[in-house]
């Protein structure tokens, strides 16, 4: 490769010999680590995991793993590449720092909202029992507001559950579930909302089928994906659930002709806060947490998800994880 275009890259780029004796190192990576080359690359490359990078590097196979550089007592975190002979290194301290700082503000408004939430709920319960002996007007009124409550008590415990997620403070219980009972559940707990706009819901799910996993983790993974067809689907529209099992693992779909999502934009519906565009502009609410936690659920039970769209012809969602776990 040129040796001044690798100059002109922002990332650290090291190549190795069959010795893994670091042959050449860009300007970035001179940068980064110092006078490498002629190095063994555990003396050049002072990382965590550097065992892992050389196992890779040896066999042959693409890695990825983000890890920590400590430099002039500084930490640094990168995100490094092995594709060998080349190790490329990129640093990432400023997207950690800004999702550190992301983080601690969704814990601070859990905390602060869970409280006077919970009040707020609870004198609501209190006038909706009452409300036989208030003027209708003043019932209406108290039914918006549960409702609007409601709605932010359901963010509030998302936040909670995805912060909880990230955090890896979840704990994972493994039960026996009925695939198709869990997936009727969840098409019924959403029932208001997609008789509302008059959607048809078809489900393929053998009534025979059981897994062995964390059933509240895949509860909320099936109920956001039906949340998010029903809330981009149009007046009338049909969403089609499916579920089948191929060797040991399985998988299902949930199908809407809805407003899509736009080819240039998949790449970053996973991120916390994120809409795409129409999204936006549907007049639809949400703040974009839903598939995030649906990407970091999965990961707990060795799950993964396909998402396949097209703009405003609709968005096919595909999830499989492992019958037992």
């Amino acid at each position: 490769m040129n040796e001044s275009l690798l100059d002109e890259l922002n990332e650290a780029i090291i190549m190795v010999d069959e010795g893994l004796v670091v042959t050449r190192a860009n300007l970035s990576a001179r940068k980064m680590l110092g006078d490498v080359e002629g190095l063994a690359l555990p003396d050049a490359l002072h990382v965590q995991g550097i065992s892992k990078i050389v196992d890779n590097l040896i066999s042959g196979t693409n890695y990825t793993i983000d890890t920590i550089f400590v430099k002039d007592d500084t930490t640094h975190y990168l995100k490094i590449r092995v594709s060998a002979p080349y190790i490329i290194a990129r640093n990432i301290t400023s997207e950690k720092l800004f999702e550190s700082a992301k983080m601690d503000f969704v814990n601070s408004i859990v905390h602060e909202f869970s409280t006077p939430l919970a009040v707020i709920n609870g004198y609501v319960q209190l006038l909706i029992e009452k409300k036989m002996e208030l003027p209708a007007d003043v019932s209406e009124t108290i039914e918006r507001i549960a409702r609007s409550t409601g709605r932010l008590s359901r963010l509030v415990e998302e936040l909670g559950i995805l912060s909880n997620l990230e955090l890896q403070n979840y704990r994972v219980k493994i039960e026996t579930v009925n695939l198709k009972e869990l997936i009727d559940e969840s098409v019924s707990d959403l029932e208001s909302k997609w008789k509302r706009k008059k959607l048809k819901i078809t489900t393929t799910v053998s009534p025979n089928t059981y897994a062995a996993v964390d059933s509240l983790l895949l509860f909320r993974v099936i109920s956001n994906l039906i949340s998010n067809a029903v809330k981009y689907s149009s007046v009338g529209d049909t969403i089609e659930i499916v579920s089948r099992e191929v060797e040991s693992r399985i998988y299902i779909s949930v199908k809407d002709n809805g407003i899509g999502i736009k080819s240039e934009e998949l790449p970053r519906i996973f991120e916390r806060f994120y809409r795409g565009s129409n999204a936006r502009t549907s007049g639809s609410s949400g703040l974009g947490l839903g598939l995030s936690l649906v990407k970091h659920a999965l990961n707990l039970i060795n799950g993964s998800i396909e998402v396949r769209s097209r703009y405003m012809m609709g968005t096919t969602v595909t999830i499989s994880f492992p019958k037992n776990m």
